[in-house]
């Protein structure tokens, strides 16, 4: 018997392609998120929002964002890679019996290539995440579809149980990790948003974005990690991202076994239903406190139907664009965000070092200048770009340089990427 494994990288025949419009509307929707995060946006007090440009459309914009971006695209990115691993799965499984192997060295490249990304360029990095939970995923690929949406439920009642945790414990865990980060982030001379503090807060990261040292950013990235541990940790992110990748498996074995992408009635029902109860979720998310108390009910019902929210509307947003791409609007769709889809591990990371130049003090310096409506300008110039740049490769290349180098890693023989005219 021939024991050599006969797996290989998707051909264009293969591919489903309404799914590379949703990585490239997946990349789309982490640039809105993480734009908000490289200029430090996210971390400012409020009055320093308001000396923004544009600062009276703060409200409104931020209010979309919470409402329709928030926690939404990085679930819509999980999805996909769990319906990936589920494609890659019933392929294999027709072949040989060594895709246990084969995803396990897949994973640990992109371990490699993540952990790159979060210590030497951006520390809000999602692939380290990504990878370890892949790991986790290959236990849940034997499982019945039945149980695998009875455990991607259980899974997403965790974060809300975790919060209840947090309030009653007083931190728990997690205070151990943010101790270790305020003593780091003295040890490392990084500047703090007032000398009074002694711990570390959010607004610190500010203070170092709006550095224009070379020594401070090279600081801050080697305890980036750190940071990702302790913002990870309190909003329980693994087990969410594990929850999603669950559910991925299940959709990706509907869409090879039953065709769910070209099933207009229940495409329709799932939007709708969807829609019905993800609004109202996102809309509660997005509500202010009504009661004075921090440990309130109602910040607790927020934290364990969050999960929730975002899965459904994220299942909204999928539905909605599956059936867009049944009608003539597909070629608008495959414009604008196929070919971002297909080289999207390399666009994510291009994204990271363009919002660096951009918005970090030792680039461009624009992030204390520009308010949530600049913000979403801007995203609409950066994915134009991207865009335009994937396009171009696509047209000379089969697979952007990070995949066809993940690749080549993966499958340890030389790919040829190059097209032939």
């Amino acid at each position: 018997m021939n024991n050599k494994s006969t797996l290989k990288p998707v051909g264009q025949k293969e591919r489903i392609h309404v799914l590379d419009a949703l990585r490239g509307f997946a990349i789309f929707g982490i640039l809105v998120i993480n734009i908000r995060v490289f200029g430090g946006y996210s971390f400012m007090a409020e009055e320093a929002r308001n000396r923004m440009l544009l600062a009276d459309w703060n409200a409104a914009f931020d209010w979309l964002h919470i409402m329709f971006f928030s926690g939404k695209f990085y679930t819509l990115f999980s999805l996909l890679f769990g319906i990936g691993f589920a494609i890659q799965f019933i392929r294999a499984s027709s072949t040989d019996r060594s895709f246990k192997r084969h995803f396990s060295r897949r994973l640990f490249f992109l371990l490699l290539i993540g952990i790159g990304h979060l210590w030497g360029i951006w520390f809000s990095d999602i692939l380290v995440i990504y990878a370890l939970c892949g790991y986790v995923l290959i236990l849940f690929k034997d499982l019945s579809s039945h149980k695998l949406l009875w455990a991607a439920f259980f899974l997403l009642l965790l974060p809300g149980i975790h919060a209840w945790y947090l309030q009653i414990a007083d931190g728990g865990y997690t205070t151990t990790i943010y101790q270790q980060l305020s003593e780091s982030w003295i040890e490392a001379d990084l500047p703090k948003a007032s000398e009074e503090q002694v711990t570390f807060v959010m607004r610190d990261v500010v203070e170092v974005i709006q550095s224009d040292s070379w020594d401070t950013i090279l600081s801050f990235n080697y305890i980036g990690p750190l940071l990702r541990a302790y913002m990870v940790s309190v909003d329980l992110r693994f087990i969410k991202v594990l929850a999603v990748f669950v559910l991925g498996l299940w959709t990706g074995r509907q869409l090879l076994l039953h065709n769910l992408h070209k099933n207009r009635p229940l495409l329709i029902r799932i939007a709708i239903v969807s829609f019905l109860i993800g609004l109202p979720l996102n809309f509660m998310y997005g509500m202010e406190n009504p009661f004075e108390s921090e440990n309130s009910w109602f910040l607790l019902a927020k934290e364990g139907l969050t999960p929730f929210g975002y899965v459904s509307l994220t299942a909204a947003f999928v539905a909605s664009v599956m059936l867009l791409y049944l009608t003539r609007i597909n070629k608008v769709l495959t414009s604008l965000f196929n070919s971002v889809g297909k080289t999207a591990l390399s666009n994510y990371i291009l994204q990271s070092l363009i919002g660096i130049f951009i918005f970090y003090d030792v680039g461009l310096g624009l992030g204390k200048y520009l308010g949530s409506a600049y913000l979403t300008l801007a995203v609409i110039v950066i994915f134009a770009f991207q865009i335009i740049i994937s396009n171009l490769w696509l047209k000379r290349y089969k697979y952007g340089p990070l995949e066809w180098f993940w690749r080549v890693l993966t499958y340890g023989r030389y790919i040829k990427n190059k097209r032939t005219s």
